[in-house]
């Protein structure tokens, strides 16, 4: 709060903020506002003299043409001023050029009063005109100050040269109290604006501050969870929990990772894992699958889940063959990486769990047989059950591998994919020797 405040500091006489950025955007700022405020008092200037050039001799003793050329000579200087008016985009720029004209006016007002033998009342009267502009166009303090100086100094010479009978105590008086009580009044003003534009500033980067916090963490939320899962989050569900009828999940293994680790620095096995995971990550995206999690050396995905899925059994043997071929890129001065995976299909639950790091985790039957046939898999290849085979609908050749045991669940019948299956072009059916392409 102290650095803050100290921020938008002013300075107690001119009102500037000490901070001089913060004041160039606050006369950027201000000046885009007021523009509006100074083009009506510069064409309302414009506007009055014309109108005084032919109601000035009609009310007073002075002839036509002593008021024409001067009142001529203000409407030109008025119309200068609005077109100038373009070119003042700062507030210091428009307010000098709004406290030029006023004290113009002024002393040309208090000549022409004098003259017409109008002073007393009159000339007073149009000075509380001018005043009423500044609001107008909402003049900075120390603008108002410095044209009062001129129009206090045009003011007394007028007095001075006053010969009339009547007593001028009351215009002084009048005069005296109309200068103070502006120049207070627009001293709270400019006070005010310029702590409300430094109240909406603050609360604006504030607003700022905090949407980019929350990007990072809707990011950061994305990087660990599905993105239906974490927009449900940012809602307000406190507890998710749903059963996906026919899911797909698959649980990919580096082959001898443990020797492979053991003779690496700690930091080549991080940067060997973050860089084949990366990349794992990359091609579940690409198919609109589901990373779950890695365990150590192990890599979990899924497909049909949060959403319903096409082909997520497809899907996921696509991805095994991929990350296989991938894997094998990776392994450096080592050799090629092997991977054995194994993929079940099934009905399973998914929710969040955890209060600080919480994470999106997949549980059930489905899950426990595709840990299964990874970890009773073969080096390189990708194992599946009968119940994914079925979804494949002969997108793919596969070899039975017989039945084995599984741990806890009995035998079970498994087979091995061969890759994708081969058809004609002529009649998409199982080929024969020599005329195969691969299916798209």
């Amino acid at each position: 709060m102290g650095a803050m405040a100290e921020r938008g500091a002013l300075q107690p006489v001119s009102l500037r903020f000490l901070d001089g950025d913060l004041e160039r955007r606050y006369q950027l700022a201000a000046g885009a506002e007021s523009i509006g405020g100074l083009r009506v008092i510069t064409a309302a200037s414009a506007v009055v003299w014309a109108a005084a050039a032919v109601l000035v001799p009609i009310g007073t003793r002075l002839p036509t043409e002593t008021v024409l050329p001067i009142a001529g000579l203000m409407t030109l200087v008025s119309l200068v001023a609005f077109v100038l008016s373009g070119w003042a985009n700062t507030l210091d720029r428009q307010h000098g050029l709004a406290a030029v004209l006023t004290a113009a006016n002024a002393a040309v007002i208090l000549a022409l009063a004098l003259l017409a033998g109008a002073f007393p009342g009159y000339g007073v009267a149009a000075i509380m005109l001018l005043y009423l502009f500044a609001f107008v166009s909402r003049t900075r303090f120390v603008f108002a100050a410095a044209r009062s100086v001129v129009i206090a100094a045009a003011f007394l010479v007028a007095v001075l040269a006053y010969d009339g009978p009547e007593s001028l105590a009351l215009d002084g008086l009048f005069f005296v109290t109309a200068t103070a009580g502006s120049l207070l009044a627009l001293h709270i003003l400019e006070h005010a604006r310029r702590r409300l534009f430094f109240q909406d500033l603050v609360i604006r980067e504030q607003s700022q501050a905090i949407a980019r916090e929350r990007e990072k963490s809707d990011r950061l939320l994305l990087n660990v969870m599905p993105a239906s899962i974490s927009a449900r989050l940012r809602e307000g569900e406190s507890e998710v929990a749903d059963e996906y009828p026919s899911v797909t999940v698959m649980f990919a293994d580096i082959v001898g990772f443990t020797p492979m680790a053991a003779g690496l620095r700690a930091a080549d096995v991080v940067q060997l894992l973050n860089a084949l995971f990366s990349s794992f990550d990359d091609l579940v995206a690409a198919r609109g699958l589901e990373k779950i999690k890695t365990i150590g050396d192990s890599y979990m995905a899924a497909g049909g889940l949060p959403e319903p899925l096409d082909r997520h059994a497809s899907r996921i043997v696509e991805l095994g063959l991929a990350m296989i071929d991938e894997a094998s890129r990776h392994g450096g001065a080592l050799g090629p990486i092997n991977l054995r995976i194994g993929v079940h299909s099934g009905v399973a639950v998914g929710g969040v769990i955890g209060k600080r790091k919480i994470a999106f985790d997949v549980w059930g039957d489905t899950v426990n047989v595709a840990s299964r046939l990874e970890e009773q898999g073969v080096a390189g290849r990708i194992q599946i059950s009968d119940a994914t085979r079925l979804l494949l609908d002969d997108e793919f050749e596969v070899e039975s591998r017989g039945s084995i045991d599984l741990k806890g669940h009995g035998s079970m019948a498994t087979f091995l994919i061969v890759g994708p299956r081969r058809v004609t072009v002529a009649e998409g059916l199982p080929a024969a020797r020599g005329e195969t392409v691969a299916a798209p």
